[in-house]
């Protein structure tokens, strides 16, 4: 009996027609003697049956219905099977081959005398042989495409090797500017085989913009100009903000060199132009030949990559000059890039990628994004934007989590990859990882203010010694009788006593936005008004200072069931002009208020007793709730020719 089930298995296994054909016929079981087809001509060509292709007259001859019976001596006269393989047959069943719901063809059987009435189950053998060559066709049409859609996407590798390298230069601390610029120039005159070029930078102080690179262009003296972007080129760049393709300009000087046509685009940072970027005269064996659109796709793609590194490359070169840990850290900087292609499966990733996502390689490529970023939920709609929309999206602080679920902030660009019909085929992740920076935050602020720390590193500024003079207002904390009371414990129980109150007393005062200054001993220093103003600094202070002591009731609550002394506190507050900034020397500075405001504000605390807050006069005035203050005799103290007016709050 025929096993059914060996056959079909094998004959999946033959992967062209003529294999297919061959092998059925050597199953005599089956009957099968050939095949033909008249449409679909170029798929039927490819897959191997060029040999069984007849004109499309020959349809007609043969108008019946699917699953017909026909004589041996008409398919004679249409000479479309060999007659040895009509030998001993009369009849021969005909099959039809559907492709799209159109016949493309027919398979033929031959029929025994007594298989003239058809049975079930030689119906349902040739039933099933169609079905397998219409679902092999249909299999070979998507595996061709998709070879297509590989080839057209290899086309866009040179994109993806451009943004590669573009990535691996990497801006160090033994590498100036102009040197590092030099090298993006040369990546961008290798790819696009341009044979001349320029880079300019916009100097922040003189508001022109300099040469910082230059290739074959020594000439022209361009650095010798004071370039603005208030007219030509520049101007352009500076309204429009687009990359173009220009002709060669006749009135334009700076661009003379232009021969064929150029490409310029504009470096931007918060759509502000920072700088430009011109290449021209694209080399070939025949000499000069003019950038076309693949070329300015391409362009505008390694300009914005340029773009979104620039504030880092300008911020790397400001950090230089201040510590050697910022530096370190932020020198390490680099973009992952992350190919998508029009599958929507991962196509490439570099290493960058692969240290912020934790990739594994082997089951990250060629895998679909959406099972790559399956807890990126926001990454995973832009995504789906872009291949909605086709235009590229910029989004910043981005939130996103690795394949071990740990959490990071990244710069995202995804830019839009399209084939020679402009017909969208991918996409280009570039983004740059903030958990660095966000982990100096962190660090520093285990050790100063958030607002010092938010001041210091988001200011762009060179951190140097100095200050300035501000109206601020000074919140001294105390702890009573800590000397004594120490002395009576072991110094473990003192270091675990002070750690705790000074963190629940300094969680009160951030929640307050106020500024820690230093723990002098037993002493916390708190300022309001630096380096961030509020409207009520002195208001904040007094509101501060009141909570302390509610939490601290708490504290000491809390203490009792370890055995620990009860705290007591108290709190002196002044409000006047002082010094602020950056105080110490080259190697060691701290930021911090200095003046005889400070030293009063230091005064009044010492003068508090337990449970009290003494304010002075100055901090009075200020205060828009001023219940439960009392004014009390005027104190002598030190440092001070006049007594000192003050105001008491009692602390239940």
């Amino acid at each position: 009996m025929l096993d059914l089930a060996s056959v079909f298995s094998d004959l999946k296994k033959q992967n062209k027609i003529y294999q297919k054909v061959d092998y059925l016929r050597t199953i005599s079981e089956i009957g099968f003697l050939s095949v033909v087809f008249f449409d679909k001509k170029t798929l039927i060509r490819l897959s191997g049956g060029s040999d069984y292709i007849v004109e499309n007259s020959f349809q007609s001859s043969l108008i019946l219905g699917d699953n017909e019976i026909l004589s041996v001596s008409k398919l004679k006269k249409l000479k479309i099977i060999k007659k040895t393989f009509l030998i001993d047959c009369k009849h021969v069943l005909k099959k039809n081959i559907f492709f799209d719901n159109t016949c493309i063809g027919y398979l033929f059987f031959k029929m025994q005398e007594d298989e003239l009435q058809k049975t079930e189950i030689n119906l349902n053998q040739i039933f099933f042989l169609s079905e397998h060559f219409e679902n092999f066709l249909r299999t070979f049409e998507i595996n061709i495409k998709s070879k297509n859609n590989e080839r057209l996407l290899g086309n866009k590798m040179l994109e993806i090797e451009s943004l590669i390298g573009l990535t691996e230069i990497t801006y160090t601390e033994n590498e100036n500017l102009e040197g590092f610029f030099q090298n993006i120039l040369l990546n961008y005159i290798s790819t696009l085989n341009a044979s001349c070029g320029l880079i300019f930078i916009l100097d922040e102080n003189s508001g022109s913009f300099n040469v910082l690179a230059e290739l074959n262009l020594s000439y022209l003296k361009v650095s010798n100009k004071i370039i603005r972007a208030n007219k030509g080129i520049f101007k352009d760049l500076n309204e429009n903000k687009q990359t173009v393709l220009l002709d060669k300009p006749e009135n334009e000087v700076l661009l003379s060199f232009i021969e064929k046509n150029g490409l310029v685009g504009p470096i931007l940072s918060d759509n502000q132009l920072k700088g430009a970027i011109i290449i021209a005269n694209k080399e070939s064996m025949a000499g000069y030949i003019r950038f076309n659109k693949e070329d300015l796709r391409l362009f505008e793609s390694l300009t914005k990559k340029v773009s979104l590194a620039f504030e880092n490359i300008k911020l790397l070169d400001s950090l230089q000059k201040s510590t050697d840990l910022v530096d370190n850290i932020m020198s390490s900087i680099t973009t992952g890039i992350i190919k998508i292609d029009i599958l929507g499966e991962i196509e490439y990733f570099n290493n960058a990628a692969q240290k912020v996502f934790k990739f594994d390689k082997d089951s990250v490529l060629k895998n679909h994004y959406l099972m790559v970023f399956l807890e990126n939920h926001k990454l995973l709609s832009l995504i789906e934007k872009i291949e909605q929309d086709g235009e590229v999206i910029y989004e910043n602080n981005l939130k996103i989590v690795d394949n071990e679920l740990n959490q990071h902030e990244i710069n995202l660009t995804i830019s839009p990859v399209f084939d020679n019909g402009n017909e969208y085929s991918g996409a280009v992740l570039a983004f740059e990882d903030l958990s660095d920076i966000n982990m100096i935050k962190s660090t520093f602020k285990k050790y100063v203010s958030e607002n010092i720390v938010d001041e210091l590193l988001d200011s762009g500024n060179e951190i140097a010694l100095g200050g300035s003079k501000n109206e601020v207002c000074i919140m001294f904390c105390d702890i009573r009788g800590f000397t004594s009371m120490s002395e009576k414990m072991i110094p473990e129980d003192v270091v675990f006593l002070l750690n705790n109150y000074f963190q629940e007393m300094i969680d009160v005062v951030f929640k307050n936005n106020g500024t820690l200054d230093k723990i002098i001993g037993d002493e916390l220093m708190v300022l309001y008004g630096v380096p961030l103003k509020s409207d009520n600094d002195c208001q904040k202070a007094i509101d501060t200072a009141i909570e302390m002591f509610s939490q601290l009731k708490k504290f000491n609550l809390k203490n009792l069931s370890n055995n620990l002394p009860e705290i007591k506190i108290g709190i002196g507050i002044n409000y006047g002009e002082v010094i602020s900034g950056n105080i110490g020397s080259t190697r060691q500075m701290n930021y911090t208020v200095i003046g005889d405001n400070v030293n009063l504000a230091s005064r009044l605390c010492s003068h508090a007793k337990a449970n009290q807050i003494v304010i002075s006069k100055s901090t009075h005035e200020l205060v828009s709730n001023k219940s439960g203050f009392i004014k009390k005799s005027p104190i002598q103290v030190k440092g001070k020719r006049d007594k000192i007016d003050n105001w008491v709050f009692e602390v239940d």
